[in-house]
């Protein structure tokens, strides 16, 4: 007899928040018992994507538990699927980040947000792809880069997580490696131009880096990234001017340029650290376009 699969599938990375989710299984499932659904627990990297590919198609829903790595694993996953079979995606926030639950709107309270899952929205959200890759939150080139990856190392490696995590991380990396970067930048099929930069971040969400508002104007369902590129800075000038990026604050700085794109090239002699939902990468050519409307959320009601 053929196997029945429930409407929906919910995805765990265990090891979410230092390993905090595996002991929150036993809460999720029960949070979810009124909801039918299937639960696969992750085993490793790039699980969450396969299992979203393989077996996502024809599902009502999709929930991820997890951080924004184990969000950007379950998109890709669901984005190689034929846009008929796309399910809705829900997200339970139990990482480290959770930038794109920020995004979304959804609670931060497991409970809530698993309430959402039942009584929520269905609605539209703008995901970026860059080379091969997709994102649903932000991509970024330059100095954020190194601090993903010095993040993902302090991750390892203490107890922090959040805000915290990255703050550390940044002011790590802006003592000791905030060199610029030298590329080309074509944006939207102009005609390149040769740049020093120290950040350029092109995103859907709001946040980046467990709450930094490096794009606080930006909306995740308008087909445009919103675009924030920072001057090369001295360390005493990039110390002055982060609380107000941690804030939101910093659009109309001399140093700071702000813009709403549809597209960009970024090219470089030597490979340039970059960073999609917190995946690091490292390339001579960056080609970043935007698919409108291209993923459904379970999302909490607009009241």
């Amino acid at each position: 007899m053929p196997v029945t699969r429930a409407e929906t599938l919910l995805i765990v990375n265990p090891y979410a928040r230092h390993g905090e989710t595996a002991r929150l299984i036993p809460a999720i499932e029960r949070l979810l018992s009124n909801l039918d659904h299937d639960t696969l627990v992750t085993t490793g990297p790039q699980h969450a994507m396969e299992v979203a590919r393989r077996d996502g198609a024809g599902r009502r829903l999709v929930v991820c538990a997890g951080g924004d790595g184990t969000a950007h694993e379950v998109l890709n996953g669901l984005m190689h699927l034929d846009e008929s079979k796309r399910p809705v995606m829900g997200l339970l926030p139990t990482g480290s980040g959770n930038d794109l639950r920020r995004t979304l709107g959804i609670p931060n309270d497991l409970a809530a947000a698993a309430l959402t899952l039942t009584t929520g929205a269905l609605r539209t959200a703008d995901v970026g792809v860059c080379n091969g890759t997709y994102f649903g939150g932000s991509f970024a080139a330059g100095l954020d880069a190194r601090v993903t990856a010095k993040a993902i190392q302090y991750k390892e490696t203490t107890n922090r997580a959040g805000l915290w995590l990255y703050l550390s991380a940044l002011l790590h990396i802006l003592a000791n490696d905030r060199s610029p970067i030298h590329v080309n930048v074509s944006f939207d099929g102009e005609e390149a131009q040769a740049l020093d930069a120290l950040i350029i971040a092109m995103t859907i969400g709001q946040t980046y880096g467990g709450g930094f508002k490096i794009t606080p104007d930006a909306i995740f369902d308008d087909g445009l990234f919103d675009v924030c590129m920072i001057d090369p800075l001295s360390l005493s000038q990039a110390l002055a001017r982060l609380p107000f990026v941690i804030l939101g604050k910093h659009t109309k700085m001399k140093v700071v340029r702000m813009s709403r794109r549809f597209s960009a090239v970024i090219e470089s002699e030597t490979p340039i650290p970059a960073q999609m939902d917190g995946e690091v990468f490292a390339e001579t050519r960056y080609e970043i376009t935007l698919l409108p409307n291209a993923i459904t959320f379970k999302v909490p009601v607009r009241r």
